[in-house]
């Protein structure tokens, strides 16, 4: 069983040619690869990027009045049902937000999840490295529909994925799905986590689970 960490929008897009993985899209909640919406650092955050702030809105379509609800919601949620990285606590959140702000086609919400040893770890890592007061995580059981496997480790903010650094490449026998997700079995994910221990980003790679939400 898994136990769920927390809930994404995340935008798909075309996996990058340098993977070498056939796909139709990538779906994962590395910020190296996808982005994570609401993107707090152009909707969210006081800062001087004016410029990437204007064309985050209108790449959403996001009008001026629109962009101080957005930001009213947020206010709302953070550090209590919204994280930092756009990590979600509850569902009804993520629907809508992603439903009144973005684009349902281009986005899709996804719970990330793990085992209960695994979800232990990953939950010290984000609380040991978080800026936020209060940090929550779900811990319910993910029955959303299966998507695929991702290993994923924590950083600073956010979420590296274990193909940040191709380290898929010393693997001949991960076999990826039309999402770019692993479709091995759980326990060959684990044991390839297990082998890429401390090579690539200075992070604990983790197996989990990538479920899509309705």
């Amino acid at each position: 069983m898994y136990k769920i960490v927390g809930y994404y929008i995340v935008e798909k897009i075309t996996a990058p040619d340098y993977l070498e993985i056939e796909c139709d899209e990538m779906i994962t909640v590395s910020e190296c690869f996808s982005e994570i919406h609401p993107d707090l650092t152009y909707c969210y955050f006081s800062n001087n990027r004016k410029k990437e702030r204007v064309e985050y809105c209108k790449k959403w379509n996001i009008d001026e009045d629109k962009a101080l609800k957005l930001q009213e919601d947020i206010d709302l949620m953070f550090q209590n049902r919204i994280a930092i990285d756009g990590r979600f606590l509850r569902l009804e959140d993520a629907k809508r937000i992603c439903k009144e702000y973005f684009d349902s086609e281009r986005c899709v919400i996804v719970s990330v999840s793990t085992t209960e040893e695994y979800y232990q770890k990953i939950t010290d890592d984000i609380m040991e490295n978080s800026n936020s007061i209060n940090d929550f995580f779900t811990g319910i059981l993910d029955e959303n529909e299966f998507l695929g496997y991702d290993i994923l480790g924590w950083d600073c903010g956010g979420f590296h994925t274990f193909l940040c650094n191709s380290l898929h490449k010393n693997e001949e026998l991960l076999k990826f799905n039309k999402y770019c997700l692993l479709e091995n079995d759980f326990g060959f994910v684990e044991d390839f986590a297990k082998q890429i221990q401390g090579k690539g980003e200075p992070v604990e790679w983790i197996p989990c689970r990538i479920g899509k939400c309705e």
